[in-house]
């Protein structure tokens, strides 16, 4: 079990993996998490720390990258006790990433050939890099059109480049197994998973649209 910790005013140097809890936090503003999920809003820093002090816990800012910054009221030990064991658990899980290579003048049905496969991998939580290789008198403009059509296609995937990246005469971007509206939830619950709101995600709606930008493709 965790160990409780009595000194809320002590914190160990600031580094990146470690969240910032109470008078460490630098923003005047904040959005608060109660204890229990409930989101409160934006406060003003000192009126969320007298929240979290009122119930003898911490304010930790759990997404420093929100705007303004996503902080929850709860015992900052027990909060990395369970990170903690959560990243042991994602360790585990971890999956290899997959590749799939297509060519600037590849037809229709191989590149749903493709997409068929990426989907299955990122349905079994694997990373999938989309990977587009030049020959020849190959051109920029006729990969760029293929990965646009590919962008099209996964756009509910969230990626780890910020847009498509060119080494030599490959053109790149590599896809998460995790989908944009799971991602948005996390921000909005403060990183913190819901696994039940996560289980409800509306997938059907989205392969249904996966579906129908593929059949307009080929129309």
């Amino acid at each position: 079990m965790y160990k409780k910790n009595f000194n809320r005013n002590f914190q160990p140097p600031y580094k990146k993996n470690i969240p910032r809890k109470n008078q460490y936090i630098n923003a005047h503003e904040v959005q608060v998490i109660t204890n229990g999920g409930e989101n409160l809003g934006i406060k003003k820093r000192e009126e969320a720390l007298k929240m979290a002090e009122q119930e003898e816990l911490d304010l930790i800012e759990i997404n420093p990258n929100a705007k303004p910054p996503i902080c929850k009221i709860m015992d900052y030990s027990k909060y990395m006790y369970d990170k903690k064991k959560k990243q042991k658990k994602s360790k585990g899980k971890s999956k290899d990433q997959k590749e799939l290579r297509f060519s600037p003048v590849i037809e229709q049905h191989d590149i749903d050939v493709r997409v068929s496969r990426a989907e299955k991998f990122l349905s079994k939580g694997h990373n999938v890099k989309l990977t587009i290789f030049r020959k020849g008198r190959q051109t920029h403009e006729q990969a760029m059109n293929i990965m646009k059509k590919l962008l099209e296609i996964f756009e509910e995937y969230s990626t780890i480049e910020d847009s498509p990246k060119q080494e030599g005469r490959k053109l790149y971007i590599t896809l998460k197994a995790e989908k944009k509206e799971k991602k948005e939830m996390k921000e909005e619950s403060g990183g913190e998973e819901n696994e039940q709101d996560i289980a409800e995600l509306q997938k059907e709606k989205i392969l249904e649209k996966i579906k129908e930008k593929r059949k307009k493709q080929k129309k």
